[in-house]
């Protein structure tokens, strides 16, 4: 059976809830130029934006609810967030690919700014982000490549998502990022990763690299986030 397919770049939301009211709305003009002319109450913009709008939305909410109540802390970086959301950051360590060919796949810091909410569960021996409620989701992972002080050579670095399926009971790269690069150049890039999934209960996803020698070790740029955004009934 085919795995999940790859949903389009642009992703449509209702207006409100990328509309940060708390303290201040810095994204008006954004969201008037996004604003649906045969639906006003509909916005649709870029997948990564109206990710990171939804976020600071539900982050911003969270704020305010707390400054009724003295008695609760709110760390940001840890905020309990009410929908299922993943964010783990800085690779500690790798293990070979059983999905991706010739790759090995990351495992992630625990501590830090790593955190999970709400049906989505870090599995920090495999590396894997664990979906527990089906739906659509934001799924991304940005990772810092550099090759100075390796060995003088060419080759392709390779940067996969990886989908094992519980409901098809198979596996998967759903996407997969590849760059040339000549270590000689002593070169610094990013690897960036990032489309919408319609995933199941019990689906896992992880990220693997075709050399992980690349990689400097717990980069807190380093991250992989995956973020519901709607049931798919």
């Amino acid at each position: 059976m085919q795995p999940p397919p790859l949903v389009s770049s642009t992703l449509c939301v209702t207006c409100d809830d990328i509309k940060q009211t708390f303290p201040y709305n810095a994204a008006d003009h954004v969201i008037d130029a996004w604003r649906q002319i045969h639906n006003e109450s509909v916005c649709c913009g870029p997948v990564r934006r109206v990710m990171e709008l939804r976020i600071q939305n539900e982050i911003a909410k969270q704020y305010e609810n707390t400054l009724s109540n003295s008695s609760l802390l709110l760390d940001c970086e840890r905020v309990e967030l009410s929908t299922p959301t993943a964010k783990l950051v800085g690779v500690v360590d790798n293990i070979p690919s059983h999905i991706g060919q010739g790759h090995s796949a990351l495992l992630w810091n625990k501590h830090g700014l790593t955190f999970t909410a709400n049906k989505c569960i870090h599995l920090e021996l495999e590396g894997d982000i664990f979906i527990k409620k089906s739906g659509y989701f934001i799924v991304s992972s940005t990772l810092i490549v550099n090759t100075t002080g390796k060995n003088n050579k060419t080759q392709i670095f390779g940067h996969n998502l990886n989908l094992l399926s519980h409901k098809y009971g198979t596996t998967s790269v759903l996407m997969h990022r590849q760059k040339s690069i000549n270590e000689s150049d002593n070169v610094i890039f990013t690897s960036f990763i990032s489309a919408v999934f319609k995933l199941h209960v019990n689906d896992r996803i992880s990220i693997s690299v075709s050399d992980p020698n690349y990689l400097a070790n717990d980069n807190s740029n380093d991250h992989f986030t995956a973020y519901y955004t709607y049931d798919m009934s």
